[in-house]
């Protein structure tokens, strides 16, 4: 069966001919009787097909027609680029790509032209690629099985069609660098998934394209072109109104994202993510689809931005913040958790998230000013246990949940009044004395702590994590 779809797929137009009895068999066998081609009548005025506007299904053999289908199923071309290099409508191609299914799901060796149709993955994967990159995905999934959508570069997902083939894995060859709109690629993948579904892909960060394209020894050179590259690749897609002429420009090719950036976008379009891997100064990662998609319209690149925090009775309150980290961190928070646990200071080990002045900015609480906003809208207090992440709340003990609760959260925790270390176990216990003592005695507690902490700040140099 393979050597015959072979043949039938390189097939020249021309030699159709000597071909005849191949035909018949292709009539026969693949072709649905009902809707086979009837023969045409004999029509002494007909109009030259080579005026005709567009073609129409009766101009096609039947072998024309199952290499049009194939052609646009399994290769590089989308059904609007084959419908225009054949002079036919959508309408037409629908009709035939209709026909050809009827006929090729109800062939009985359907798997094995599933197989061979599909067999090119791996090589297309290391010549693209090359073999380590094809081993990295294989840890995975079979990328070499019919059920696999290998997707060349500049290639949209749009373009195929998963009405013949269940699609159980799709790898992206082109790096997610060169997106225009990196959510609607993402999202586009986790619609043609299961549940389960693995996703594939990679992306280069900004420090790896600075090592890559470092081609000057001088030092303050390197660092303008470093800024310089920052700036037109980091920020200027991000801008309001500037980021129209760069996309004109530019296409979206190239665009520089942060390690944080790129996974986070990946977990919030529904995906859980593997492993990820750095061949040759590239990122290459694995996910698995958990979820349907979030599809975050509006989402925070700026300075000042809000997280989602566990407020009083267990309202989920947007908290404001000088921004620490990069763009979509926040949807990594379990991931980072998963992967390191907490530091001693009580805050994710080994972030990646942290902007390279998000340290400074952390120790000296300066990146929490913002939060002064909350405590002019009410869903803050000055003094107070610290708003926290639904998934910290649900990490500590049951106890502890309920007394928080109960209030509403601070800026100044009571770890820094009471003077004691960042640790977890220390923030809790000042926490849960705090919280009993405020219930004790409602008025004076806040007063108490917030002049404790400020003789520490100023006096006994007491700073943040």
């Amino acid at each position: 069966m393979k050597d015959f779809l072979n043949e039938t797929l390189t097939l020249d137009r021309n030699a159709e001919n000597n071909f005849s009895l191949m035909k018949d068999h292709i009539s026969d066998r693949i072709l649905n009787p009902v809707l086979r081609e009837k023969k045409k009548k004999t029509i002494f005025f007909e109009i030259p097909s080579r005026i005709k506007k567009t073609k129409i299904k009766s101009d096609f053999t039947s072998l024309e027609r199952i290499r049009i289908v194939i052609d646009s199923l399994i290769g590089d071309l989308g059904k609007e680029e084959i419908c225009r290099k054949e002079k036919i409508s959508l309408e037409v191609y629908e009709e035939l790509k209709e026909e050809f299914l009827g006929a090729f799901n109800e062939f009985s060796e359907f798997k094995e032209i599933q197989e061979t149709l599909t067999s090119h993955n791996k090589q297309l994967i290391i010549s693209r690629l090359g073999q380590d990159h094809f081993d990295f995905f294989q840890k995975f999934t079979d990328v070499t099985s019919y059920d696999s959508l290998v997707v060349p570069h500049e290639k949209d997902l749009l373009n195929y069609s998963n009405d013949y083939i269940k699609i159980n894995t799709i790898v992206l060859l082109d790096k997610v660098n060169n997106f225009r709109q990196i959510n609607k690629r993402f999202e586009d993948a986790n619609d043609k998934l299961p549940m389960g579904g693995i996703f594939m892909g990679s992306f280069e960060t900004f420090n790896d394209h600075v090592r890559k394209t470092s081609f000057c020894n001088v030092s303050v050179l390197k660092h303008f072109c470093s800024g310089f590259n920052f700036f037109m690749h980091r920020v200027c897609p991000k801008l309001p109104y500037v980021k129209k002429a760069y996309f004109f420009f530019t296409k979206g090719k190239n665009r520089l994202l942060s390690k944080a950036e790129a996974l986070g976008r990946l977990v919030s379009c529904g995906f859980d993510i593997l492993d990820y891997k750095v061949i040759d100064g590239v990122h290459y990662f694995a996910s698995i689809k958990i979820k349907e998609p979030s599809y975050d319209m509006n989402p925070s690149y700026g300075p000042l931005f809000k997280m989602r925090r566990v407020g009083k009775n267990g309202e989920i309150i947007g908290v404001y913040k000088f921004r620490t980290m990069h763009p979509y961190s926040e949807y990594l928070q379990s991931y980072i958790l998963k992967l390191n646990g907490y530091s001693e200071s009580g805050k994710p080990a080994n972030d990646f998230r942290l902007v390279p002045w998000g340290k400074f900015l952390r120790r000296y609480w300066l990146d929490e000013l913002p939060q002064l906003i909350n405590v002019l809208k009410g869903e803050l207090k000055l003094v107070g246990a610290r708003p926290v992440s639904q998934t910290y709340f649900n990490d500590i003990p049951k106890e502890i949940q309920e007394l928080r609760l109960k209030q509403k959260p601070g800026c100044i925790p009571p770890y820094v009044a009471l003077n004691r270390k960042s640790s977890v176990n220390c923030v809790l216990e000042s926490e849960k004395e705090y919280l009993q003592e405020k219930i004790k005695n409602p008025y004076f507690t806040d007063t108490k702590y917030f002049f404790s902490a400020l003789f520490n700040i100023l006096f006994k140099g007491k700073r943040s994590a």
